[in-house]
């Protein structure tokens, strides 16, 4: 590693003088163990552009932006942050096209040598050969795994859809699942024209609710607790009232800040005293997906699941209110939920009933909601 690290400043023409070579198809003296130009590229990979791959996507996670909002405002936002990542991914790729030309021009065997069998100067015949039949193997494995992979995927999404969640999910849980949200952005920082995605519910059942202007309108709070309710809006309205103004993180790229009010779904939740053996929020909605959104995915009513920890954040709300208005139709009225940590699709809008369960995998297709059911999304949708 310290062999990457310059020295002095010298390297700098140095390293114009090796790219002149390259530019001249002429290799230019070997270094040791690289030449000015190597190790200047290799030293801004390590310590510069991969760091930055890290960093940048920690921007566009909801959970870390809830959590610190300061920090994706180091990139000034989480656009820039993403078309930062993308140009570093393309960085990458120029690097790997560049790396492996130079690798050929300087000798394939002999340069395999040193990167597989870690022999810096004089592999002999055999040891080339070698190194180029390990990293053959290599190659011919990858590309068995990706065929495999590739095919698997379309025959049995939903297979690799669980073998993901059980190898990436914990990881997600232990690192962003506990973050809760701190966000506080200023009245001038609430986008002009919040984007809508997605289609009010088309029943008949639905726009009688709104032309009545949802006087009709219960929230039905069942499952595991000690007293269900059927709450009106103006019982909601009567509840501990809150106010944030957040930033909407949707994973289409929907995204924007607005204010919401409303109720702490933790005191809905209290109201009806959950029994000790609740362990999961589901969160059902008005919106049948095959009539107001058809698509080959999968039908039924639109469903998302929290877990308790989730439903009992600061800032996880039932949203009457938005940019100080009752919510309009196509923001989700007459409710909404907001948990600030998770992205968009968590915020279940046009919201019907609350129920508190200990298991989802009797519910739908049994991955925790719509989207996880039928677009084969993560139930945890933390980053």
């Amino acid at each position: 590693m310290a062999a990457l690290v310059p020295t002095s400043l010298d390297i700098f023409p140095q390293a114009w003088q090796a790219a002149l070579a390259y530019l001249q198809l002429r290799l230019p003296p070997d270094g040791n163990p690289f030449n000015a130009l190597q190790q200047l590229t290799y030293f801004a990979l390590i310590f510069f552009l991969a760091p930055l791959q890290i960093l940048t996507p920690l921007a566009m996670s909801p959970a870390v932006a809830g959590r610190l909002p300061w920090y994706p405002a180091l990139f000034r936002g989480r656009q820039v942050a993403r078309s930062i990542h993308f140009l570093g991914l393309v960085a990458f790729i120029s690097f790997i096209v560049h790396h492996l030309t130079l690798v050929v021009a300087h000798g394939l065997g002999n340069e395999l040598a040193k990167i597989v069998l870690g022999i810096e100067h004089g592999a002999t015949p055999g040891q080339e050969a070698l190194a180029i039949a390990i990293m053959g193997a290599w190659l011919v494995l990858v590309g068995i795994v990706h065929v495999w992979a590739t095919r698997a995927s379309h025959a049995s999404p939903r297979s690799l859809q669980q073998l993901l969640d059980r190898v990436i999910d914990p990881v997600k849980l232990a690192l962003f699942h506990h973050l809760t949200s701190r966000q506080h952005y200023l009245p001038s920082q609430r986008s002009a024209a919040p984007r809508v995605n997605g289609r009010p519910p088309a029943d008949a059942s639905y726009q009688a609710l709104a032309r009545n202007r949802f006087a009709d309108w219960r929230l039905e709070v069942r499952g595991l607790v000690e007293q269900p309710r059927a709450l009106t809006l103006a019982d909601l309205h009567a509840l501990e009232r809150q106010t944030q103004t957040t930033k909407h993180n949707c994973i289409q790229g929907w995204s924007y800040i607005a204010e919401w009010t409303g109720v702490p779904l933790r005191a809905v939740l209290e109201g009806c005293r959950p029994l000790a053996q609740a362990r999961y929020v589901v969160l059902y909605a008005m919106d049948n997906k095959s009539e107001s959104e058809p698509e080959p995915e999968g039908p039924g009513r639109f469903y998302e699941t929290v877990d308790l920890e989730l439903a009992n954040h600061p800032q996880t709300i039932i949203a009457l209110e938005m940019n100080g208005e009752p919510l309009s139709i196509e923001h989700g009225a007459p409710a909404r939920l907001r948990v600030e940590t998770q992205l968009g699709f968590k915020m279940v809008k046009w919201l019907r009933a609350v129920e508190l369960v200990e298991d989802y995998r009797g519910i739908g297709e049994g991955q925790g909601g719509w989207r996880e059911d039928w677009q084969h999304y993560s139930q945890e949708a933390g980053i």
